[in-house]
């Protein structure tokens, strides 16, 4: 091999492995050692004002005692990359378990995830994912890290619970609703599907009643004859042939559809899983603040 080769081949290397460098995630060089599976709650930066971290630690070992389900909540401001992906890694290198669900807060570039693994998945299913994402937003955008960690363990909880009892709706701690399923936001439990059923069938039976009474009253001076021969004249018109002839046919078809569920929780469904830049899956969602 002459030495203009190898410098080509050199060169054509060292290319690639800076463009392996520069697309690589931040999270490939992240320092993960201060996460462990112990501790539930962290704040990398000093984000939080009067909460007492212990109480709130506690609290979410023992709901991961009661449920199965390890839940963390961590804020950093020494991130910039995507908050759900760092979720991911963070899951992984600190052991927290195949049953997971957190909430990450990027400081540095205001991103917020839900992140969910396992079961957690099956808990947190799309719309409770949204709903969770919105209710965090609400303290987050005023930079309230103590309202969102509260907000994060009230609804991871009630969540949590609605997927075990298969309940169809939470409220978070501003008086929200969150639905588990879409189907329960076209019919709200306030508003009484038979109730207007009924009401639709009466008021469709009295429309007919009076319509028909009304034609009826029209044809009145005629009478009823079941040829036409009672209303023509005779000799005013004569036919050769008599026959009934049909111009158009209609046709209705209707498809017989069968509904199916999966996951947990009865209809509700389990969330949607995707697979990040850091090669990770999972389920949730992020949104920024």
């Amino acid at each position: 091999m002459s030495k203009y080769l190898k410098l080509s081949v050199m060169i054509v290397i060292s290319a690639f492995l800076m463009i392996f460098a520069v697309s690589a995630g931040e999270w490939d060089t992240y320092d993960y050692s201060r996460f462990n599976n112990s501790t539930y709650i962290y704040d990398i930066g000093g984000n939080f004002s009067n909460t007492d971290l212990n109480y709130y630690n506690e609290t979410l070992k023992n709901m991961k005692s009661n449920y199965g389900i390890t839940y963390t909540f961590i804020i950093v401001d020494d991130y910039s990359d995507s908050a759900w992906d760092l979720a991911a890694c963070i899951r992984e290198y600190a052991g927290y378990g195949q049953d997971y669900i957190t909430a990450l807060i990027s400081v540095k570039n205001r991103d917020l995830a839900v992140y969910t693994f396992g079961k957690g998945i099956n808990v947190m299913n799309d719309n409770f994912v949204e709903g969770m994402l919105d209710a965090l937003v609400i303290s987050l955008k005023n930079d309230d890290w103590d309202g969102a960690l509260i907000t994060f363990i009230d609804l991871a909880k009630k969540m949590t619970d609605s997927y075990n009892t298969d309940s169809s709706m939470v409220t978070d701690r501003f008086g929200n609703k969150i639905y588990a399923s879409r189907d329960y936001y076209a019919y709200p439990k306030s508003f009484n599907v038979g109730s207007f059923l009924l009401c639709f069938l009466i008021g469709g039976v009295v429309f007919a009643v009076i319509f028909t009474l009304v034609e009826v009253g029209k044809h009145k001076p005629v009478k009823k004859a079941w040829n036409a021969d009672y209303y023509v004249k005779d000799d005013s018109v004569k036919m050769s042939i008599v026959e009934d002839r049909y111009l158009r046919s209609h046709e209705t078809r209707v498809k017989v559809s069968s509904s199916s569920s999966s996951g947990g929780g009865g209809s509700r469904g389990s969330g949607s899983t995707r697979t990040g830049s850091s090669g990770r899956s999972g389920g949730g969602g992020s949104r920024k603040f």
